[in-house]
């Protein structure tokens, strides 16, 4: 088969694509990738030997009238670049994994008669995949219910990093302490995050069990000096990193997490069986980190606290209370323990497979 990815923006969108591509090509696939210029996609891209072509791609929402004109512009632009290059290259399929960088090219697969997947990650679609639903031939979800029941939408799970996944196969990931430090995790996402890093030093400035504990933070780039210098004088065992790059073996190492609720962080969170504490991300679009979070507090793995400043102190109760709690975040971790995950990118591309044979 050839097949055409699309996924850009951030490494929420573009990881699990990455995977499910994988698969493609350790199958025989030829990949190509439309994505923007100068972006993780185009680099991930040419690691793989995947063809990229480089597009123009601007959400929508939240913009002035201007910028909404001209994201109106980028958009006609990727319809024609991606028409083309689908024209040239003829793929069987298109897998699209949500931003508005995937709608070009989604709507392209209509005129040209080509198959088109979408994936979404999140518990809410996102924007650029309510609109493509209409033109997909089968859609595929992160969660469960994401979309109204169709006969065309399919709850595969999301894809996991390979890291991620041997971990799982090693049966590692539910464990007591052993007498070892209680350690904590502590992601604020890929980018950091500042409003997450300051409700969580409030909460454990007066938490005076910390002194015992290690406690690994992602910070982010611009608040790695101000977070080293806060635990130096705790006099804290802590290493703090702009971005953790073996986040597999740091969550193997946890015994609780405090995180946002991006759609991948969830699906690793509850597929390594971990306890964490999630402070949905406030602005993201249509309030999706919530929803991410409830599903996996339905799960009995998570605890929800509101991210604002003024929950410094219920946030403090709760680090403090599952902390001091072995027991309970043990019984957490084995009452969420799923095992579709290692498999999601295998059943997408026997999914699409299928569904090619028959259309053929």
């Amino acid at each position: 088969m050839k097949g055409v990815f699309v996924s850009s923006g951030t490494g929420g969108h573009i990881h699990p694509a990455f995977a499910i591509a994988k698969v493609f090509k350790k199958h025989g696939s030829k990949i190509y990738w439309i994505g923007r210029r100068n972006s993780l996609e185009e680099e991930l891209a040419t690691f793989e030997n995947f063809k990229f072509k480089a597009i123009k791609a601007s959400g929508f929402r939240g913009k002035n009238i201007f910028r909404k004109l001209l994201s109106i512009i980028a958009l006609l632009n990727s319809f024609f670049v991606s028409f083309i290059f689908l024209r040239k290259t003829n793929p069987d399929f298109v897998l699209t994994c949500g931003n508005f960088s995937s709608l070009g090219a989604g709507i392209a697969c209509k005129f040209l008669n080509i198959s088109l997947f979408i994936h979404e990650q999140n518990s809410v679609p996102g924007t650029a995949n309510k609109l493509l639903f209409g033109f997909s031939d089968l859609v595929f979800e992160g969660f469960p219910d994401a979309f109204k029941k169709n006969s065309k939408v399919v709850y595969v799970g999301n894809p996991l990093r390979e890291e991620i996944l041997n971990l799982i196969n090693t049966g590692s990931q539910i464990k007591k302490s052993h007498n070892k430090k209680f350690t904590l995790l502590i992601l604020g996402g890929s980018q950091g995050s500042v409003q997450l890093n300051s409700i969580v030093l409030k909460s454990l400035k007066n938490l005076e069990e910390i002194k015992n504990w290690k406690i690994i933070h992602q910070s982010g780039e611009i608040d790695e000096s101000r977070l080293i210098d806060f635990y130096s004088k705790m006099k804290v065992d802590c290493k703090v990193k702009s971005y953790i790059n073996d986040i597999g073996k740091q969550y193997d190492t946890a015994d609780l997490v405090i995180s946002r609720a991006g759609a991948m962080t969830i699906s690793e969170l509850i597929y390594m069986n971990k306890p964490a504490i999630l402070l949905p991300l406030p602005w993201a679009t249509d309030n999706h980190q919530y929803f991410n979070a409830t599903y996996m507090k339905r799960l009995g793995l998570a605890e929800i606290v509101v991210s604002k400043e003024e929950n410094s102190e219920i946030l403090k109760k709760v680090i403090s209370d599952l902390a001091s709690n072995e027991e309970k975040r043990l019984l957490m971790a084995k009452s969420a323990k799923l095992d579709t995950g290692k498999d999601v990118a295998e059943n997408i591309f026997k999914k699409i497979y299928e569904f090619n044979k028959k259309k053929s």
